[in-house]
C-alpha cells in the first residue's frame, strides 16, 4: 500500500513540475513576441525603414518564392520607393512600361494603427506617382510582416517578408 501511495505521490509531483515548466515557457515565449512587437512598432513609427520581400501572392494563384528576384519597399523622410516584382494581370499598362510595381513618391494620408491585443502594427498610405498606389503594411515582428499593394492598372498583389532599419549614410561610410 506504501509502495502505491508513494508512486502516486511521485506521479503528482511530476506532473505538477511538468505543468509549471510549460506555463513557465509560455510566458517567456509570449514576453519575447511582446518585445518583438515594440521593437517592429519603433521602427515603423521611426518612419526609416525598408521592406524586404520573400514571397509574392499573386490574386488567384499560389505564392512565388522572391529568393532570386526579390524587391523592396523603402520608407525614408515621408516619402516611399518601391521596386517590386509583379505577377498577376495587368488591365491598362502602356506598352514597353516595367512590369513590376515600381513607385516612388511622397506618403500620402499615413494611418498607423498598433493592436497591442493582436501584437500587430498596421501601417497603411498612399503613393501618386503615375496612379494612386495603396500600400497596406501589417507587421506582428520584423520577421514577420505582410504587404499589399493595389492601385488601378493592375491586379492587387501580397508579399511576405521582413522589415529592416534603413543603413544611413554615416555608416556606409565606415
Amino acid at each position: 500500500m506504501k509502495a502505491i501511495f508513494k508512486k502516486l505521490i511521485g506521479s503528482l509531483l511530476l506532473i505538477a513540475l511538468v505543468t509549471s515548466l510549460s506555463a513557465q515557457k509560455k510566458d517567456e515565449r509570449k514576453a519575447q513576441k511582446m518585445k518583438a512587437y515594440q521593437e517592429c512598432l519603433q521602427l515603423i513609427k521611426s518612419g526609416e525603414f525598408k521592406f524586404e520581400a520573400d514571397k509574392a501572392y499573386p490574386q488567384g494563384g499560389s505564392y512565388i518564392d522572391l529568393t532570386t528576384n526579390y524587391g523592396f519597399i523603402e520608407i525614408s523622410e515621408n516619402n516611399c520607393l518601391c521596386d517590386l516584382p509583379f505577377f498577376g494581370q495587368a488591365y491598362h499598362v502602356d506598352y514597353g512600361e516595367d512590369g513590376g510595381m515600381d513607385f516612388e513618391g511622397e506618403i500620402l494620408n499615413p494611418k498607423l494603427t498598433p493592436d497591442d491585443k493582436k501584437m500587430k502594427v498596421t501601417y497603411a498610405f498612399e503613393v501618386k506617382d503615375k496612379e494612386l498606389f495603396t500600400v497596406i503594411i501589417e507587421a506582428f515582428s520584423k520577421e514577420s510582416v505582410s504587404t499589399i499593394i493595389r492601385c488601378d492598372s493592375k491586379a492587387h498583389i501580397s508579399y511576405s517578408g521582413q522589415i529592416v532599419e534603413l543603413k544611413t549614410k554615416d555608416t556606409d561610410d565606415q
